[in-house]
């Protein structure tokens, strides 16, 4: 993008909880979240449907999704400090209405093959599929994607299969605290650290607030954007219904999934509740948007207007707290704001979802891996 000062992009992913779950400490600044459902315990006993199977009950009203929410103020403090000082994207959706690893893709390279997680005994798959670490690479942009165990998910990527820029997690804020991050960083965790119940979810923040610490200590704040999201709904409810833009073979709704949260922060990144709708197309968009990349070949991504337009190179946002200092959270306006309008959906139809883009022009065919009983031809 011309003209901004954006040197380096880090995408964090989280796993399992939808916006009303995590951010109801975001009401009275105005933003659009469920308020009046019993407080969630923090860790959580266990983890609930969150599959295919289990969007397709709850979206047909056939299964209630867990319908609580944590303290945001008392359990999540630094995700509320950095929602109310970078920007908050309300109405950003899960790629797919389905579980983890299709929205993984969706955030590495706008597309998944299977709507499922694979097997946990069979070979990993490995598909030859575009995705943003690879068109950096190609384009001599630095990157490293910062995984967890079986450098998941960017381990089904040929092109990054076996790549020397797989490296551990924890590598992340070694190179941070050292000033010797790429251009392009992905980060994931393992449970605890991502959040994915039945953890802690203050372990998971804690992590991502000592890796953001890790650059704001080595001067990179004011020249970093990071994009932090959740990969999936986790099967926590939200009270938004979400628009039916893509839809599988069955007529099933697929993309947008339910809304996760997304958080825009970094020095040169305006500040405020923004009620676009948005998905985990929009992630890879937006750091070919920062970095100057060429288009990836994949329609959902080259296709998707991005979050450029969040920054500001005349912004330069103070650092947040150093990590393990008190947390002061900006006074609520007073009256309490009211939440924006839903905004009109990008599209009044639902297109079938297309085939699965390959490197260098083949296909394969669209995902359809989790057939569903709908009584429909």
């Amino acid at each position: 993008m011309a003209g901004n000062r954006v040197e380096r992009v880090v995408v964090m992913v989280q796993e399992n909880h939808t916006t009303d779950n995590y951010f109801r400490g975001l009401a009275p600044y105005g933003a659009n979240v469920a308020t009046d459902w019993p407080v969630q315990a923090n860790p959580p006993a266990a983890d609930q449907p969150h599959d295919r199977h289990a969007y397709y009950a709850w979206l047909t009203g056939t299964h209630k999704a867990t319908r609580t929410q944590f303290d945001t103020a008392r359990v999540l403090p630094f995700y509320a400090y950095l929602a109310l000082t970078g920007a908050f994207l309300e109405n950003h959706c899960s790629g797919f209405g389905t579980n983890s690893t299709p929205n993984h893709l969706l955030i590495v390279g706008g597309q998944s093959p299977t709507l499922r997680n694979p097997s946990g005994t069979a070979p990993p798959p490995v598909w030859d599929l575009p995705s943003i670490p690879g068109l950096a690479q190609d384009a001599g942009i630095g990157w490293r994607c910062y995984t967890g165990s079986g450098n998941y998910p960017v381990g089904f990527y040929q092109q990054l299969h076996g790549s020397s820029n797989l490296v551990p997690n924890p590598h992340f804020i070694a190179e941070a605290a050292a000033g010797t991050l790429p251009a392009l960083c992905y980060l994931w965790h393992d449970s605890p650290e991502d959040e994915h119940p039945p953890a802690d979810v203050t372990v998971g923040m804690n992590r991502i607030w000592q890796s953001v610490d890790a650059v704001v200590k080595s001067g990179g704040w004011d020249e970093t954007v990071f994009l932090l999201t959740w990969d999936d709904w986790g099967g926590w409810d939200d009270h938004v219904t979400t628009p039916n833009l893509e839809h599988t073979p069955d007529g099933i709704q697929l993309a947008y999934g339910p809304r996760v949260p997304l958080l825009m922060f970094g020095g040169p990144v305006k500040a405020g509740i923004d009620s676009r709708w948005c998905n985990h197309a929009g992630i890879p968009k937006t750091v070919m948007q920062l970095l100057g990349l060429p288009t990836l070949g994949v329609d959902r991504v080259d296709n998707d207007p991005g979050l450029a337009d969040l920054i500001d190179p005349a912004v330069h946002n103070p650092a947040p707290p150093a990590y393990g200092t008190a947390i002061t959270l900006p006074t609520p306006p007073q009256p309490p704001q009211q939440p924006a309008p839903l905004p009109a959906p990008p599209s009044t139809v639902s297109s079938p979802v297309g085939p699965v883009i390959l490197r260098g022009g083949g296909t394969l065919p669209p995902p359809d891996d989790v057939p569903l009983k709908t009584g429909k031809p």
